[in-house]
């Protein structure tokens, strides 16, 4: 047989692949073999043209490359549900403190991706004296016929597409997995490379069509209420906190005793949901900062932290607030400084701000972060608006023993374990935050809202978590993963309600303008007390709307999905959630639009050069 070591190279390219899949739990189908297939002999048949040796060699290098972009891609998507991206490298040096969550993604079998190098190896040292007896027109007739079939089989599919104008190829996509399915693995990470590069060369200006658009969010009329008195604002978001902990008991024992009794003074949706990415902290504090969705990779804060986004800070700050953010951690962590001071607040206080006090996980322990944070707030101007994002209960959920207060006879997981023991401790520290804040009479008058910022990383259908709460169907999985607390203490307010209505991350800077009597801008969210319907969507292009649920089909063209019922967890006809398909993703395609292009100010400048 010619060319052994190449066909056992293919071999061992195309198990890794599937390897992947299995891991994943990805979609493995025929033609997404015989792609995956085209576009290895595509990227490898030039080898074919070498001698014998360096082929070898430069084989074994492919296959480590390979084997260590799947096992990132592997370790990525068991966080994300998505695979890297090139954008990601402005991420990097967010990676290094928060390593030990990445720690808790790693299992010994990963490493299953390099056993094909010693596979190869063995031959390589077999047929070590094997001497090659092909002349260069057949090196050249095999490599080229093999070059030409495999681009045949990878570009006929993608042709076909285009020619239906697939939503996925001809528009801006939404989704990496997509992609993914519709290119292969060398085809997505080929394009993205491509597309990281072009972004530096990429037509950023606004159409008249999408500026039309854009100007259909914002309202035509005056954009406060002066006469109305406002009331200071001050916002929790909560790390890592999930609905499943609100009013759960663990062998008897609340997991949240201070937040289930919030519920009787403040409004509460327990049908709310983070919509975070990538970005996940810096996602939900973007989202609830703009009313805008998050990228489909990496995150805004590090790409786009100089653009306009006309969010909450600055809208309430236009309307004569003191605006202050509150994290106490590195000032520039995530970019923070940057985009913080682009968005409209005044003020940040950060880890050099705080007392050098006990440290829970990455930073200050929230009792002390909380009570702090209260101090700098009676320092602002009233009115004031006060962001604080809280750190205790991030992954890997480490808390000082002398802390623990739980007993968790019955379970296993030493991360759902620690979970829950940060969890309790982190809703003891909002218990000392609402005394504090009545003990000082900034309660009764103020608009306070708390609420989760992502879930924990432990909802997989096959987690400890998933199986003592009986999580079982699509729908709630779904839920178990997604659905995070909301509460909103109004000013002044005595008795807590109930709301059932669906809403998202992106829906808490609209319900906070309406309260405070302002209107919002350009913001594709919506206010939370009116009885409009609420279409709450996902990166991924899933989505709750009314009483169904909609998990789109990745692996086929764009508006395939399965529709749900979401009281009975039953799959229903397609059509009951149809409608909303489109709107879904018309509606990333806009936030996409004002991010990436920085269309906000581009239109701002359109209107002072008409006058």
């Amino acid at each position: 047989m010619k060319f052994p070591e190449y066909w056992i190279y293919l071999l061992l390219s195309i198990s890794k692949l599937f390897l992947f899949s299995v891991y994943a739990g990805t979609n493995f189908s025929f033609s997404f073999f015989v792609l995956n297939l085209a576009s290895i002999v595509v990227l490898s048949s030039w080898t074919l043209l070498l001698s014998s040796k360096k082929r070898r060699w430069i084989l074994l290098l492919l296959l480590f490359l390979h084997s260590t972009l799947l096992i990132s891609d592997l370790w990525y998507y068991r966080y994300f549900d998505d695979l890297l991206s090139v954008v990601l490298i402005a991420d990097l040096t967010q990676m290094s403190d928060v390593g030990g969550g990445f720690l808790t993604l790693i299992e010994m079998k990963d490493f299953l991706f390099f056993a094909d190098l010693l596979i190869f190896s063995i031959v390589l040292f077999a047929t070590r004296n094997t001497q090659e007896k092909v002349t260069l027109e057949r090196k050249r007739l095999v490599a080229g016929g093999g070059f030409a079939l495999g681009l045949a089989l990878f570009v006929i599919p993608i042709v076909i597409s285009y020619s239906n104008e697939e939503q996925w190829l001809v528009d801006e996509p939404i989704s990496n997995m997509r992609e993914y399915y519709q290119l292969g693995f060398w085809g997505y990470h080929g394009l993205d490379f491509a597309q990281g590069i072009g972004s530096f060369f990429k037509d950023t200006n606004v159409t008249a069509e999408e500026e039309s658009q854009i100007r259909q969010l914002h309202p035509n009329h005056s954009s406060t209420n002066p006469d109305s008195e406002k009331p200071n604002v001050i916002v929790v978001q909560l790390e890592s906190f999930q609905t499943s902990v609100i009013e759960q008991q663990v062998n008897g024992q609340e997991l949240t005793p201070h937040l289930n009794a919030l519920k009787e003074e403040a409004y509460f949706f327990p049908s709310f949901y983070h919509q975070t990415h990538e970005g996940r902290t810096s996602d939900a504090e973007f989202i609830t900062l703009t009313s805008l969705y998050p990228l489909k990779s990496g995150s805004v804060y590090t790409q786009y932290a100089d653009h306009e986004f006309d969010g909450l800070p600055e809208l309430l700050r236009n309307a004569g607030y003191d605006t202050a953010a509150m994290h106490a951690f590195e000032k520039d962590f995530w970019n923070r400084d940057d985009f913080y001071k682009n968005i409209g607040f005044n003020h940040f206080f950060s880890q050099t701000d705080f007392p050098d006090n006990q440290d829970i996980g990455m930073a200050l322990n929230d009792e002390d972060f909380f009570t702090s944070s209260i101090d700098f707030a009676e320092q602002l101007k009233e009115p004031y608006f006060a962001f604080l994002v809280a750190l205790s209960s991030h992954t890997p959920y480490e808390i000082p023993e002398e802390l623990e207060q739980l007993e968790l006879s019955g379970y296993e997981d030493p991360l759902l374990k620690g979970y829950y023991e940060t969890i309790h401790y982190v809703d003891g520290a909002v218990g000392v935050m609402i005394e504090e804040l009545k003990k000082r009479d900034m309660w009764d008058d103020s608009l306070i809202v708390f609420y989760g910022d992502h879930d924990s990383g432990l909802t997989q259908a096959t987690s400890e978590m998933a199986q003592k709460l009986d999580a079982k169907t699509k729908v709630e999985l779904f839920e178990l993963d997604r659905q995070v607390p909301l509460f909103i203490k109004a000013p002044n307010m005595t008795r807590g309600e109930t709301f059932t209505n669906n809403g998202g991350q992106i829906d808490i800077a609209p319900t906070i303008l309406d309260l405070v009597g302002i209107e919002s801008s350009y913001m594709l969210g919506q206010s939370l007390l009116n009885d409009t319907s609420n279409l709450t969507l996902f990166r991924d292009g899933a989505f709750r709307y009314e009483k169904f649920y909609f998990e789109p089909d990745l692996t086929v063209a764009a508006g395939s999905g399965t529709c749900y019922e979401t009281d009975s967890g039953e799959k229903v006809e397609v059509e009951q959630c149809s409608e909303q398909i489109d709107s879904v993703s018309e509606r990333l395609r806009l936030s996409d639009l004002i991010i990436q292009k920085n269309a906000l100010q581009k239109i701002e400048e359109s209107k002072s050069d008409k006058k």
